[in-house]
Order: structure tokens, then sequence, then C-alpha cells
């Protein structure tokens, strides 16, 4: 037995030592070849070796990222780990863990990031010789779980557009749809990926749809067979007119509460919707007046200005009763921007979260152009926020916000183009701000301002818009998101109950809208 253990070290010491007398003057690098998947977390090693195999602790070795050459991960000069220069990212974290005695120059990473991702170079060198080669380094994140949604298909018929979106993958992920057999769906879908700031990447996938079609749709997202997550949906078109117990419950109550407390009611939709246009003129111009001497002056800056209440207005407009901000806020969903604004000055962002115009110089049009969500919303209660003022360094670094445009338009305003005055007639119900003219709700946005001397509400008053869309009910309302406090509300009378969120940026400045 000892014998043979004593056989063993002499040949791993006479391979060691004819290694070590080879040396040759020319050699290459043996690297794994393709993406080396790791976790977040995790140890990875990313093997290089010297071919012939030879000792290679007389020789230089350098791993730095492609590109980086002067600050490298890890160097290995002169028989021993340098301290510098290296990238202080890798700090503790890297070392040679292959055996330079038996040409292996491998690089073990520990603790791994999402910023460790892609290409890094094994060099390594002699004074008469040098070789490199590349390996390429991928750190699997499990994004989150699909979110499914339906809604009917433009053009009806019966069918529905099914979607499906899920953010936080990386690498890019593959989406895959099936039927309740389990069978793959290929045919009429449509798979977008796009990345995020942080690297990591939002898949999301759309597609027609016939209810009798099947059961349910599957929609799985995964990086491998183990790696998925999977979300299902019954492809039912919401009927019209339909009204959820929920939806009906609170109709209900609202309907007793009027009944019981119409005078308190009418008196609260003034205090809530008149005092807080009031108190933020009050803020902007200094002015002492009392709330009773402004509200008519107010009353007539959102009516008769802006023509969106009449003398004809109805007891069940009166009657519809905003919701206070807690009561909205639970309705908040993820609204994205079509990517298409549809007029040459307009640009949405990667993520589709913001609109900004590409001129500060105001082009020859006589009203403003805007970008519509992808989302459409039929029935129910939708709430979402929008972004109108930066604050702090970033609104002095874009400067100050000249114009905006928020509100809904209906299906049949889609069918217009980018440039059409922002009016119920051509669909559009919207809260507009204009630096010279301050706040209003108005017919057309692009009309001037007439019947009203006052000075205007000052631009750094209102931060961020909440926008609250009653399907059933057909009311929109405006909140001070920031304050949490009900500015106005809109009653629509149309024939259609589809509508789209609408934004306009203006064309004054490129000071973004950014959908929260």
């Amino acid at each position: 037995m000892h014998s043979g253990v004593w056989l063993r070290l002499m040949t791993l010491t006479a391979l060691t030592v004819l290694m070590a007398a080879q040396r040759p003057e020319v050699f290459t690098l043996m690297v794994h070849h393709g993406l080396i998947l790791t976790a977040l977390n995790s140890s990875v090693s990313l093997a290089c070796e010297l071919s012939p195999l030879f000792n290679a602790e007389p020789l230089e070795v350098r791993w730095y990222r492609s590109g980086d050459f002067d600050k490298p991960a890890l160097l290995y000069k002169d028989h021993k780990i340098q301290e510098a220069p290296v990238d202080p990212r890798y700090k503790g974290r890297v070392s040679l863990t292959g055996g330079l005695e038996r040409g292996n120059v491998s690089l073990t990473l520990e603790r791994v990031t999402l910023a460790d991702g892609g290409e890094y170079v094994c060099r390594v060198s002699n004074a008469q010789w040098y070789e490199k080669a590349s390996v390429f380094l991928t750190v699997k994140v499990l994004g989150g779980t699909p979110v499914v949604s339906v809604a009917e298909a433009r053009g009806g018929g019966g069918r529905v557009n099914v979607t499906c979106s899920s953010e936080g993958w990386s690498p890019y992920p593959t989406l895959t749809w099936r039927n309740k057999e389990g069978t793959e769906i290929r045919n009429g879908r449509e798979v977008l990926n796009t990345p995020d700031p942080q690297g990591l990447v939002r898949i999301s996938s759309w597609m027609l749809s016939s209810p009798s079609d099947t059961d349910w749709l599957s929609c799985t997202v995964s990086l491998s067979e183990e790696e998925k997550k999977e979300s299902r949906i019954l492809p039912r078109a919401p009927t019209e007119g339909h009204w959820g117990l929920g939806a009906f419950i609170t109709t209900l109550i609202i309907l007793l509460l009027v009944v019981s407390t119409v005078i308190g009611l009418l008196i609260w939709i003034k205090k809530t919707g008149f005092v807080r246009v009031s108190t933020l003129k009050k803020m902007a111009n200094g002015n002492d007046k009392t709330e009773s001497t402004e509200r008519p002056e107010e009353e007539t800056a959102l009516t008769g200005e802006c023509g969106t209440q009449t003398a004809k207005e109805t007891t069940t407009q009166r009657e519809c009763v905003p919701k206070e901000w807690g009561e909205v806020k639970r309705f908040k969903v993820d609204i994205t921007l079509d990517p298409k604004p549809g007029h040459p000055y307009l640009q949405v962002s990667p993520n589709r979260k913001k609109v900004y115009s590409t001129t500060s110089k105001e082009p020859n049009v006589s009203t403003a152009p805007h970008v519509l969500s992808e989302d459409k919303f039929s029935f129910g209660q939708i709430y979402w926020e929008v972004v109108v003022r930066n604050g702090g360094i970033f609104n002095s670094f874009l400067g100050e916000k000249q114009s905006w445009y928020v509100g809904v338009a209906t299906d049949t305003a889609t069918l217009t183009t980018g440039v059409v005055p922002l009016t119920p007639q051509n669909g559009f119900w919207v809260f507009t701000f204009k630096k010279e003219k301050g706040y209003c709700v108005s017919d057309d946005p692009q009309m001037p301002v007439s019947g009203n001397e006052s000075p205007s509400v000052s631009a750094d008053i209102l931060t961020t818009l909440g926008v609250f869309l009653d399907c059933d009910r057909q009311m929109l309302s405006f909140y001070d998101a920031e304050s949490k406090v009900h500015i106005y509300s809109l009653f629509i009378v149309v024939s259609s109950n589809t509508f789209f969120a609408v934004f306009s940026p203006g064309l004054r400045d490129t000071c973004p809208l950014t959908v929260k």
C-alpha cells in the first residue's frame, strides 16, 4: 500500500518537473465556448488552460473585462497576485483556483452580481509571447409571475385580445402560449422583449383569441424547463353593460347616500371640486380673498371658459359623487404608452412610461399632439398617476414645464390623426395646464382662455396628477396625488363605453410626462 502511494507521488513529481522543463516559447489558450450561465450571489469558474500544459507560475496572468485592460479584475505577476491596479468591484471576490503549476489559470468569481455579466478576457504572457481568449458570463435572474389580461378586440366579432407580460428576467426568456390541452399556440401571436436600465428584460406578448376556442389559456415565461413561471386566464370578453357584484354593491350604497343626504353631498362636491382650485390660485398669487369671494370666479373659469358644464346639466350628473383619493388609489393600474405616438414631434421612451416633445419650438399647429395608452378600458374603475412636473435638480436641469394635457379618449377618437382638437366632440376629455393661463378643464385646450383676467395658477403647485375613470358611471375625476385631494370631476355622456388614457406633453418644451 505504501509503495503505491510513493509511486503516485513520484509520478506527479516527474510530471511537474517535466512541465516546468518544457516551457515552450509559443502556446495557446483553451476556454469554454458559448455562454456560461450562473445565478445571482453564486460562485462561478471561468475556465482557461494553457496548451500545451506547462507550469504557468513564471508567467503573467491578467483577467479583465473587454475594454478595461488597465483595470483588470485580477492580475498575477512576479509570482503573486497584485493589489493594484485592479477594478475595486472585484476586490475580495476573485482568485486563481485551477492550479498554475499544472497550466490552469482559471478564474473563480464569488458573490456574483447582475453587473458581473458580460465578456471576460484571459490573457497570459511571457517576455517573448502572449495569448488571449474570451469567455462570456450571463447572470440568470428569474422574473415575476406573468400578468395576463383580456380586452375586447377592435371590430368585435366575439374575439378578444389576450395580453401577457412579465418583468425582471435575465437573459432573454422564452414566452409560450398553450391551450387547455397543453398544445403550444404559435399562430397570430406577437412577442416583444424590452431591456430596462438595470439590464433586465421585460417580455410581453399579445394575440387574438375566440372564447369558443378553449376553456382557458396559459402563458409561460421561462429560462429553462425547470426555471419558469406560468399564469392562466379564461378568454372571456367583458359583457357590455354587465355589472359585477362589487360594482352593484358600491352603486347601491352610493344611491342610498345620495337619496338621504343629497343637500350635504352637493355642498361637499363644491368643497372638494372648486375650493381646491381656489386654494391653488391663492397659493400661487398670494391673494387674501375669501373662499366665498373667489368661488364664483373659479366656477366661471371651469364652466364658462372651458365649457365642461352648462345650464343643461342633468340631475344624474350632479348625483355622481367623486370618491376620496384613498378610495380610488386601490384601483391603480399599470399604464403603458403606445410606442408610436403618430406625430413627428413626439417620442415615447423605450420603457413606454414617458412621452416628450423633441423640439422646444412650437410648430405651426393649432392643437396639441398626443399619445394614447396601449391599454383600453370598457368596465370597472381604473386609476393612474402622471408626473407633470419634475422637482428639485431635475426641474432646474430640464427647465420649467410650459404646458400639458392629460385625460381620456374614446375608441372613436383613435380613428383620428395625432393632431386634433382635444374636445368631447372629437372623443377627448382632458385636464390641461398652460403656464400663462393655469389649470383648466377645457373643451378646446388650444383656444385662448377669455373672461378671466386674474393671474393663473403657478406651475409649481401640482406635481403628480391622479386620474380616476369610472367606466360604469362614465365619470372622470382628477386628483392632486401629492396632497391626496380631489380637484375636479367630469360626467361623460357618449354612445361608446371604451376608453384609452391620453397624454400630451405640449410642444413648447422637452420636459416629459411620466406615467408612474
